[in-house]
């Protein structure tokens, strides 16, 4: 179940080498990304006119999570999956994010300003679309 207060729902995200989890659920890191859309389906994410299969494997290691979408769509495709437990599809989310430990003091601050990026992001997850708004801090 997904923590609620004041219209506002709390993700908690643990962006881990080799697994995302949720409360509900976990899954590998690995990312697939095309311009094309594939011919299998399961786990498909779609954003900014991309598509992106979900979960197939483990991403390498990378000292920087910050180099490329993945770990933004890894996060989007985790909001997904929580929100669609309580079926829903537009929400104002706040997420909690876990971070390995030796992370915490070095790139904080600009993991944060990665994951939030966009106001406001709209995206396809397993065939469900899904609008999502950053909730505002003092909410």
């Amino acid at each position: 179940m997904i923590t609620t207060k004041k219209n506002i729902h709390i993700i908690g995200i643990d962006h881990g080498y080799g697994n995302i989890k949720t409360a509900n659920c976990c899954f590998g890191t690995g990312v697939l990304a095309s311009d094309r859309e594939p011919a299998f389906r399961n786990d498909l994410l779609v954003w900014n006119s991309r598509y992106y299969i979900i979960g197939t494997g483990h991403k390498e290691f990378a000292a920087n999570k910050m180099l490329d979408d993945d770990y933004y769509v890894l996060t989007l495709a985790a909001i997904a999956r929580e929100l669609n437990i309580s079926h829903i599809s537009t929400a104002d989310v706040f997420i909690a994010v876990g971070l390995p430990l030796t992370w915490v003091s070095e790139q904080k601050d600009e993991f944060r300003k990665y994951l939030l990026q966009n106001e406001y992001v709209d995206f396809t997850f397993r065939d469900l679309d899904s609008h999502l708004n950053r909730a505002k801090h003092g909410s």
